[in-house]
């Protein structure tokens, strides 16, 4: 089991074999901080979907590049969530209308979810539900921390 450490970060090539390497991390990361196995396994797949999007897509234009996913941990008094930004340099492609239920899977997994998109590339943040804190102190109902983002 890895130390328990509220940041995650990883940079990978945008190759699918890559992909598969981190998955595996970011679920063994969420499984160190007791993340409640519902909600790690929605965070997991929003993630994979995100940045299985930027390897498939991203750099079809310029060539070979890396994806890189950043994750906080925010505790509240009585709840946590996680933000996560999944970052990618590759080129944008409009959602065609044979677009896929990728961006509609993510959105159903996570509380909030925020595409920005320019020439330097795509960020895409997430914000997973809120859960309660370990021990199971309660929730906390407001979610001034989501509209935030």
């Amino acid at each position: 089991m890895p130390e328990r450490t509220d940041f995650y970060r990883i940079r990978f090539d945008a190759d699918p074999v890559q992909l598969l390497f981190f998955r595996h991390g970011l679920d063994r990361w969420l499984t160190s901080l007791d993340w409640p196995e519902g909600e790690r396994i929605d965070v997991v797949l929003a993630v994979y979907e995100v940045c299985a999007n930027a390897v498939q897509h991203a750099y079809l234009i310029s060539g070979p590049g890396d994806v890189e996913v950043v994750a906080r941990l925010v505790a509240g008094p009585h709840a946590r969530h996680l933000v996560v930004d999944v970052r990618d340099h590759g080129q944008w492609r409009p959602e065609g209308r044979a677009a896929g239920l990728g961006l509609t899977a993510v959105r159903a997994c996570m509380a909030a979810v925020k595409i920005k998109h320019d020439e330097e590339g795509t960020v895409v943040r997430m914000a997973s539900r809120r859960v309660p804190l370990p021990g199971g102190f309660g929730s906390d109902d407001g979610d001034a921390a989501l509209r935030a983002l």
